[in-house]
């Protein structure tokens, strides 16, 4: 328990000691005065003081003090809430009362300083006291009066500049250093301003770069060669000012240090305090600059160009965006304002671009540049079609294209194969199209089309398009007998003549007895064949031209038997021959007879009831030469209109190899009709003509050109019918002399 009662009694001892350091011997009065009635001059008696109520200030406020002492003074600054401790006789001689960086003891002479509040509180009044008194708590420090000292002074708030780095004082030991500022930026050719002002001791200050302060600032293998030479200002002892114009710093991060060390040569001992107050302010260097991603000396009609102000130094802000404005067409006037804008031209020629600027500290600065417009594009040509075109011959081929240019279109011209086919050199509308037929005028296959298109300046485009004329028809034949007859073995020609202009040959293939195992081919436009199978015989032509495409002939043969294979005799057929007359005689006189029995049956009507028709009898001598052509006039007249000729007679005179006789004399011989009209009068058998089954006769079409065969019933002579094959109505009948 003992510990613990010698700790209470040293505690009781300790707050009697605190409380009679901190005891008041007295409270001091001084002359009071504020900011606004500055400046003002006093004498301040001995063991008297002046209080300045300097206002309430923000943080970071800057104060700037101006001050004329005849004799010795101590100038203390105080805040609201400790200059009662000075007052009251209190210890006040400590950082945490007083301002130290504010304060300066033992003071005679002129002096300017500028104090900065700190940031460490808010809103705080402040008071400046100058001091003529002996404070027991001094311990002989600072002044102690004992005299009257004349006083002048003037304080005011500083309002900073735009460029203003740093403004206040710096308090440094001996063998040490405070930073101004930094580190910092500046744009080459900017002007850094140094101003320094001593209230005590002898300091230098540097200009040094970041990789030089990296060594100076621990003081170790630091040479005072780091430093930016130009920019030293050494020894201030007083007040100094200094532009240094900032050059081959390279962008660099800059430091402004306050030096209290030794050297170097010229410079401060660095063996005192210090205190000085520096301020650092900047005039930016206003270069206004521009520039473009395009070429200004050679700029492409219409062509949307990019003009930036970007380039133009501005590291310290000097200039806003809204301090940029551009005169694009040289009249004087501004058309644009900001950091960058975008402008064409839209024809050749050299035209002056003004870049002016002006910094927020009212300073202007201009720069022109000239720029060169000219076209250097070419035309834009677009076809209406990709890839390959096929048209076929008679067909029309159309192409559209539309274009358009920089500066304008001029001419156009649509070739094929390099050949011009359309021109237009007074071009109103950016599009054309191409309108051809198709002609045998150009061959078959792949061509070119091409369209070129010039602008006002001569420069061209070509665009091509690849087309292929084709052949869409088959070949056309030219008219041939469908149906021809010839005889067996004998060697026959085969010929069909066909035209095809698009086509540079054409391919003919004949097929005999096509789809039969005796079928067999040939080639070309005449083929030379012996036919050794009596009857019909189909015979089909192929002619195919150079595009593939096919044409078909059929013609049908008929193979009739030759000489040598029936093996009858020139006797024998005229033998034939006669026999052939002989019947067709009778059949006439068949055919009389049942025209006379039709006429006299007109005049029998009483006849018919009960009595038995009397036996016909025999043609009388005028009846039998108007039959075989004796009388003038015959009762049977042939068919108005024309008449087939039936194909039996012909067929027969073409078996006897022998020429018929004309048609208009064929009538049957006189003598020859007497005479077998005699025979049948003298034969003692009554003949009887046997009953006619119809006449066959075979005919040709007069539309198709096809031979057909018709049987005409009994007792008529001609006849209309339908072609079997195309259906065309004809006129057949036997034919007779009128």
């Amino acid at each position: 328990m003992r510990w613990v009662s010698a700790l209470v009694i040293a505690s009781l001892l300790t707050t009697v000691v605190s409380v009679d350091a901190v005891s008041t011997k007295g409270v001091i009065s001084c002359t009071n005065s504020n900011l606004d009635s500055l400046p003002e001059n006093w004498t301040i008696m001995d063991q008297g003081c002046t209080r300045v109520d300097l206002g309430t200030h923000d943080p970071g406020t800057n104060l700037a003090f101006q001050i004329y002492s005849d004799k010795e003074i101590d100038i203390l600054l105080f805040p609201s809430n400790t200059v009662s401790v000075y007052q009251n006789e209190q210890s006040y001689r400590i950082d945490s009362v007083w301002m130290a960086e504010s304060v300066f003891e033992s003071f005679s002479g002129t002096g300017e300083w500028h104090w900065q509040t700190p940031d460490d509180r808010g809103p705080t009044r402040w008071y400046l006291v100058i001091d003529n008194l002996a404070h027991p708590q001094d311990s002989g420090e600072g002044d102690q009066g004992g005299l009257p000292v004349e006083i002048e002074l003037d304080a005011d708030v500083i309002q900073p500049g735009q460029f203003t780095l740093a403004d206040s004082i710096h308090r440094v030991e001996p063998g040490g250093y405070s930073v101004v500022h930094g580190p910092f930026t500046v744009d080459e050719g900017t002007f850094v301003e140094i101003h320094a002002r001593t209230m005590a001791g002898e300091p230098d200050i540097f200009v040094m770069s970041e990789d030089a302060f990296s060594y100076y600032s621990p003081s170790s293998n630091w040479s005072s060669s780091l430093r930016i030479n130009s920019a030293d200002m050494l020894l201030v002892s007083d007040e100094r000012y200094l532009p240094w114009e900032a050059s081959d710093i390279e962008e660099e991060n800059l430091y402004i240090v306050v030096d209290n060390r030794q050297g170097p040569g010229g410079g401060g001992a660095g063996t005192s305090d210090v205190a000085v107050t520096v301020t650092v302010t900047l005039t930016p260097v206003l270069e206004p600059s521009i520039s473009s991603q395009t070429n200004l000396d050679s700029v492409d009609v219409g062509a949307l160009v990019n003009l930036s102000a970007a380039s133009t130094p501005n590291t310290s802000g000097q200039i806003p965006d809204s301090g940029f404005s551009w005169d694009i067409d040289g009249d004087g006037v501004s058309d644009w304002s900001g950091l960058a804008v975008e402008h064409f031209w839209e024809e050749p020629g050299n035209y002056s671009v003004r870049l002016s600027a002006i910094s927020v500290d009212s300073r202007s600065a201009s720069v022109s540049r000239s720029v060169r417009v000219v076209d250097m594009s070419a035309p834009s040509v677009s076809l209406g079609v990709t890839g390959e075109v096929t048209k076929g011959f008679g067909e029309q081929l159309s192409i559209g294209a539309s274009f358009s240019d920089n500066w304008g279109v001029e001419s156009l011209d649509w070739m094929i194969d390099g050949e011009i086919i359309l021109s237009n050199y007074s071009l109103t509308d950016q599009f054309s199209t191409l309108i051809i037929q198709v002609s045998e005028e150009y061959s078959p296959g792949q061509h070119v089309i091409s369209l070129v298109v010039r602008d006002r300046s001569g420069m061209a485009t070509q665009q091509d398009a690849l087309v292929n004329f084709i052949d869409v028809t088959a070949p056309e034949i030219s008219q041939y007998e469908t149906q021809i007859e010839v005889n067996y073995g004998d060697p026959t020609t085969l010929q069909i003549f066909a035209q095809d202009n698009q086509s540079e040959g054409l391919d003919y293939t004949w097929t005999i007895d096509q789809g039969t195992d005796n079928e067999i081919q040939f080639n070309g436009p005449l083929v030379i064949h012996q036919f050794n199978t009596e009857g019909p015989t189909n015979v089909v032509c192929r002619i195919e031209n150079d595009a593939g495409l096919t044409s078909y002939a059929e013609i049908l043969v008929i193979v009739r038997d030759s000489e040598s294979s029936n093996g009858l005799s020139w006797q024998g057929i005229a033998a034939i021959a006669t026999v052939l007359l002989i019947i067709i005689s009778g059949a006439a006189f068949f055919l009389y007879n049942s025209a006379v029995r039709r006429r006299m049956s007109e005049f029998s009507d009483v006849a018919k009831e009960g009595e038995e028709e009397a036996p016909p009898q025999p043609p009388s001598p005028q009846m039998q030469a108007q039959m075989w052509g004796k009388g003038d006039s015959s009762p049977f007249q042939a068919p108005q209109g024309e008449m087939k000729s039936p194909q039996q007679g012909t067929e027969m005179f073409d078996l006897l190899e022998t020429t018929p006789p004309p048609q208009e004399e064929t009538r049957i011989p006189i003598e020859l009709g007497d005479s077998l009209l005699g025979d049948l009068q003298s034969s003692p058998e009554k003949i009887e003509p046997e009953p006619s089954k119809g006449t066959t006769l075979r005919s040709n079409c007069s539309k198709c050109s096809k031979a057909f065969e018709i049987t005409l019933p009994e007792g008529l002579d001609a006849a209309y019918t339908n072609c079997p094959h195309c259906g065309s109505e004809e006129l057949v009948g036997t034919s007779r002399p009128v």
